[in-house]
């Protein structure tokens, strides 16, 4: 609509207009003007597919935010860049999934932290890196399930402890010795450190079959505060949900996934929503009730089949009805949809507007370009960066942040893995030389699909508690080398 240069998750050949959100939210359009009338000939889902294609789209999903152009499904940011579903933060690089943070790098699923480094699933944490699970710690390096501790190195399930190495006691000048001869300051101090940490943890320490905290009656991992769950995974503050993944604040719904914030009740088959009730099959809608089928409806109610509504209720394909005519053509339609086995399903992934590549899906089962493309889905090539006129290899990148110039951020250093080239921004340089980290050397993308693979897979296996023999379910699989013990086990453990 402005024609202004913007930051968008669409492509530029987009089917289908896109607007920033200064327009999209603005009164100077209208996405009535693009409705149509629902036609007994054709399928509902060929129908919502032109319908999707005319109507514009919203740009990208940042509400509220100070200098962070580059984030998505993303509210009250300041001065953030490459983060996703991200809320509350501000000075935070390349995360996913975290709120309330600040100057956080490289980080999954973080609550309420500082100046973390290569972090995931924890909270309330600082200036500490490479840790999984851990709440309440400080100056806290290649560990795992901490609580309230500090100063601790290569350790795991300990409580209230500082100055620990590998679970054992040390004097502060013990620490403080040990941790100066890691050289974390320098690359190849740094790789050899989390290749400690992969291998020894694993080996030395057991680990809990499932995280659950304050749970009752749950089915899944990664919960907290939840009760009646099956089969969730990622979730807090729920209650009565089945097959749920990243939920927070949900009740009563089933096959949901990036749920939160706002209470949701009575959803299924949704995605990236909050504050809806009773709905069905939609994506990316907020504060909503009775919707079926929509996307980027906000403050609507009673819609099917809409896209891009705000406070708006009794629509069909984008044209309003009074109530009783809608009623009785939405019970036509689910008729309709029912004998053509459409009702109840998720949108076909024919609407995609991306490649499988780029989507969620590549995070959860990553497949090949050849395995996506014989299944009928999109792939999406990588554009070349703009502007480069310098590009250095990884490896020859020197091995200390202090031996970094300024002019690094003129540079696109290409990864060690994937030869893509990627750039370092001035906040993530300031952010390394504050903690005395090298700069990496594989891109962006690939650090977040390392710290994927280190996410237990969101399935349940039959095991024995490897000390009680009692029979548990864990998303440890029998074929891994840890030793898992059940919750009573590993308590006593602990405490």
């Amino acid at each position: 609509m402005c024609k202004s240069n913007i930051v968008s998750m669409y492509s530029a050949d987009a089917q289908f207009p896109v607007y920033c959100p200064s327009c999209f939210y603005s009164d100077r359009w209208d996405p009535f003007t693009f409705g149509r009338e629902y036609d007994v000939r054709k399928g509902f889902s060929d129908q919502l597919t032109e319908l999707w294609n005319a109507v514009p789209h919203l740009s990208i999903m940042n509400k509220q935010s100070e200098n962070s152009e580059y984030c998505n499904y993303s509210y009250a940011n300041k001065n953030c860049y490459l983060t996703a579903g991200s809320h509350y933060e501000e000075d935070c690089l390349y995360g996913a999934y975290s709120t309330k943070n600040r100057d956080c790098v490289d980080c999954l699923w973080t609550y309420g932290s500082e100046l973390l480094y290569e972090c995931m699933f924890s909270k309330n944490c600082y200036s500490s890196a490479f840790l999984d699970h851990c709440e309440d710690c400080k100056n806290c390096f290649f560990s795992r399930d901490l609580k309230g501790c500090s100063d601790c190195l290569f350790c795991a399930n300990l409580r209230q402890k500082r100055f620990y190495i590998f679970n054992e006691q040390k004097t502060e000048e013990e620490f403080r010795r040990i941790l100066e001869s890691l050289q974390l300051s320098t690359f190849s101090g740094l790789e050899k450190a989390k290749q400690t940490c992969r291998i020894e943890l694993q080996r030395r320490f057991p680990v809990r079959a499932l995280y659950q905290v304050q749970c009752e009656n749950c089915e899944g991992d990664t919960l907290s505060n939840c009760k009646n769950m099956r089969k969730c995974f990622y979730g807090s503050d729920s209650e009565d949900c089945v097959y749920g993944m990243q939920v927070d604040g949900t009740y009563s719904s089933m096959d949901i996934d990036y749920m939160g914030y706002d209470r949701s009740e009575l959803c299924y088959q949704t995605i990236g929503c909050l504050g809806l009730h009773n709905c069905v099959t939609c994506n990316a809608c907020w504060n909503g009730s009775g919707l079926r089928y929509c996307q980027n409806c906000f403050s609507c109610a009673d819609c099917f089949g809409c896209i891009s509504l705000q406070q708006q209720k009794y629509c069909i394909l984008n044209r309003r009805y009074a109530k009783e005519d809608y009623e009785k053509l939405a019970a036509r339609i689910i008729e309709r949809m029912t004998e053509d086995g459409e009702w109840g399903e998720f949108f076909p992934t024919a609407l995609s507007p991306f490649g499988y590549n780029e989507s969620m899906a590549q995070d959860w089962v990553p497949l090949s370009k050849m395995e996506i493309l014989s299944r009928g889905h999109r792939w999406t090539e990588d554009e070349e960066l703009p502007g480069v006129t310098k590009i250095i290899e990884a490896a020859r990148l020197p091995e200390m942040i202090e031996e970094i110039p300024d002019d690094v951020l003129n540079w696109a250093i290409r990864c060690v893995q994937t030869a893509r080239p990627f750039r370092i921004v001035k906040k993530e340089l300031e952010f390394y030389r504050k903690m005395q980290l090298p700069l990496p050397r594989i891109h962006p993308d690939e650090r977040h699909r390392h710290r994927k693979a280190l996410r237990n897979p969101r399935k349940l296996w039959s095991r024995n508690c490897a000390k009680c023999a009692r029979e548990i379910q864990t998303t440890y699989s029998p074929d891994r080398p840890e030793t898992i013990f059940c919750e009573e086990c590993y308590l006593k453990e602990v405490y």
